[in-house]
């Protein structure tokens, strides 16, 4: 499977060394000169790196998004998540595309629009819930 991740941040990252370790194609693009250095020595030279903002089509282009099977944004604004997800579905017409949503009331817009939606602000506040409602063993 060959996944095009928008954002080479922590999670971005940490997605790129999961998806190689399970033998899958990857590509970052990395808005940020330094965390693309970095990348550049922490990742897998498998891993194709591109230095743009996620939210340009040639960029995505650049990084092989016609070809993806997934487009995943993982950046910390919902708003650039959502946009480069649009450009991912409506120039380059990848099948699929996950993007991290910060704030748990943006979910719909993005469910709106098919793009598949993960709020980690909300697994987290669930799982605390659940652990601080669960009776101690």
């Amino acid at each position: 499977m060959y996944v095009v991740i928008n954002g080479g941040g922590k999670i971005g990252e940490y997605l790129a060394h999961q998806l190689i370790e399970k033998r899958n194609q990857v590509a970052i693009i990395e808005i940020n000169k330094e965390k693309v250095a970095a990348l550049r020595t922490r990742l897998d030279p498998a891993v194709i790196i591109v230095h743009g903002d996620g939210c340009d089509s040639v960029i995505q282009a650049d990084a092989g998004v016609d070809e993806a099977d997934i487009f995943v944004s993982t950046t910390g604004l919902d708003d650039v998540n959502l946009v480069s997800c649009e450009i991912a579905i409506l120039v380059h017409k990848v099948n699929r595309c996950i993007a991290r949503v910060n704030n748990p009331r943006n979910e719909r817009i993005f469910r709106r629009v098919g793009i598949e939606a993960v709020s980690s602000t909300l697994v987290i506040a669930n799982l605390i819930e659940s652990e601080a409602l669960s009776a101690p063993e």
